[in-house]
């Protein structure tokens, strides 16, 4: 399907010497401005240094800072033993250097002459961009200045206040906005459309928006309205569909495992591996990753009659590890190991299992091994020769975003969720969602800000489904639900057959505490120092 678009390996900046030369003069001051900005060509190619950007090959790593997973090394941000940096931390020169690009473009490309739709295409993208660095800023430092111009060394913005995230975050939309009107609805040769710009705000808009609501910052209605607004088009659209073959013990895991996600009717942007020409290592970084499930992740997961495991007759207890894995919904199976798949197919053909349990801390400290993402085949686990497709934007995500706005904003149906929530439950064969949730659940998780039994589940569905994908710690913070990681069972692993009791993760430590000030990050000292407009985070001591 032509509209499913891919990022490829872009040859446009290696295909001559003249375009290695600009390679090698890169950064921006070396442009040599006389010659460069004169052709769309010119700006298609100055484009091309933002697509990388956008994906992190190893995002499964990002959940580490979470309750759904715990990783071998403590991870001092969630354990609230960060330390105000000196420099770096997110605010650094570089750290803005996407930004400066952007805006370098934006101060640039009105002196090219060609195509008034095909300039505008590369000035959306760029505006796609420019929203996406802003985007994790204001996830990381709230408040940050908004920043129109390349600043050079005299510039008085350079000591510029930070801007409330209100305006950053409308600044944004409107960003996304405009990339949405002007981008094309497909892409066949592989760069960002309309429904990428469309599925980046619905994201974007949600956090935002049930950030303001659950941390009490007001006006943030018209945020979910966006993401509602923004998820209906894609919905309306029918050009995205949920991946399913009717395989619901493989449909899941395999969505994420393939060579080639064009034609993929859940993807919505992905980005392309090749052989021989741009490969990675997950395969084999996965299988070593010194990180696992958590024991309360894994009790997250639906018996397969629909009810949590605190109430369904059909759970069957963990006393024994595979015992969790009994009358459990399939995408457990699917996410966690067991002995249901192997875990390497040799290049003879043959299959191997493991034992599990397994606690190592090279490989999973947890017991409860990370396997989607994961391939057990010999050639997906040689040494940076992978070229499994990774997604960056799939359709189940934005149904999630809809189903989530529709019921904070107190106007979700049975038909809303049926077109959302129970499309992912109709892959692997669950029970549908019901708006009126005729159970109650005592793991619920002990909410800061109450919720609607509804809300949970829309919230467990998220869990579940977008497990792996960095996607955690940011709903956390924007639920205001940190203080879910004091739960002890967010820092305690699988059933140690050898002792009988759930493995504790950090020895010696019998409680994590949480303080609101991780809600933000800190900025670092040295900026504070040279920049007096700058105020630091509440609650970080400079």
């Amino acid at each position: 399907m032509e509209n499913k678009i891919k990022i490829l390996i872009i040859f446009a900046m290696i295909v001559s010497s003249c375009n290695d030369d600009f390679m090698e003069r890169y950064p921006l001051d070396k442009i040599n401005e006389a010659n460069f900005w004169q052709t769309t060509d010119d700006l298609r190619t100055y484009a091309n240094q933002f697509y990388p950007s956008i994906n992190d090959i190893a995002k499964w790593q990002s959940d580490n800072q979470s309750d759904n997973q715990g990783s071998s090394s403590l991870n001092t941000f969630i354990w609230n033993e960060y330390v105000v940096p000196a420099s770096g931390g997110g605010w650094a020169k570089d750290d803005w250097s996407g930004i400066r690009s952007a805006n370098y473009f934006l101060q640039q490309y009105s002196n090219v002459e060609g195509d008034k739709s095909e300039i505008e295409k590369y000035v959306a993208e760029i505006k796609f961009f420019k929203a996406f660095y802003y985007f994790e800023k204001v996830k990381r430092f709230g408040d940050v200045p908004w920043l129109s111009s390349v600043l050079q060394v005299n510039s008085d913005q350079l000591f510029k206040a930070r801007d409330s995230r209100k305006l950053v975050m409308d600044s944004v939309v409107a960003n996304l906005d405009y990339a949405a009107s002007k981008l094309p609805e497909s892409s066949p040769d592989g760069r960002i459309t309309k429904y990428a710009a469309l599925a980046l705000k619905a994201r974007a808009c949600l956090f935002e928006g049930t950030f303001r609501k659950y941390h009490s910052l007001g006006d943030y209605e018209k945020m979910l309205i966006e993401t509602k607004n923004a998820t209906e088009i894609i919905i309306n659209s029918k050009e995205f569909s949920i991946y399913n073959t009717g395989n619901i013990n493989d449909d899941y895991h395999s969505l994420f495992i393939k060579n080639d996600l064009s034609g993929n009717p859940e993807i919505i942007l992905y980005e392309s591996y090749l052989e021989n020409k741009k490969m990675h290592n997950r395969v084999r970084e996965l299988k070593e990753g010194g990180t696992g499930f958590t024991k309360d992740f894994a009790e997250t997961y639906l018996a397969s009659d629909g009810l949590p495991i605190s109430i369904s007759p059909l759970y069957q207890g963990d006393e024994k590890y595979n015992d969790e894995f009994v009358n459990r919904e399939p995408r457990m199976r699917q996410t966690i190991y067991s002995k249901a798949r192997p875990i390497h197919i040799t290049g003879d053909g043959e299959y191997q299992y493991e034992e599990a349990p397994l606690f190592a801390s090279g490989e999973c400290n947890t017991g409860y091994r990370i396997i989607k993402f994961f391939s057990p085949t010999q050639r997906d686990f040689e040494y940076q020769r992978n070229v499994l497709d990774d997604p960056i934007f799939r359709y189940a995500e934005v149904l999630l975003n809809f189903a989530e706005a529709k019921a904070e904003l107190g106007e979700i149906s049975q038909q809303d969720l049926d077109i959302s929530v129970n499309l992912l439950r109709d892959r692997v064969g669950m029970p549908h969602m019901k708006t009126n949730i005729d159970f109650v659940d005592p793991n619920w998780p002990d909410w800061e800000v109450p919720i609607e039994p509804l809300i949970n589940e829309i919230r467990r569905e998220r869990r579940i489904e977008l497990a792996v994908e960095g996607f955690r710690f940011d709903d956390l913070r924007r639920w205001k639900a940190g203080k879910l990681v004091t739960n002890p069972k967010t820092y305690l692993g699988a059933r140690d057959p050898a002792t009988n009791n759930y493995r504790v993760l950090y020895p010696g430590r019998e409680s994590r505490p949480w303080d609101d000030k991780n809600y933000l990050y800190p900025l670092p000292l040295n900026e504070l120092t040279m920049n007096n407009n700058l105020t630091q985070n509440p609650g970080w001591k400079n």
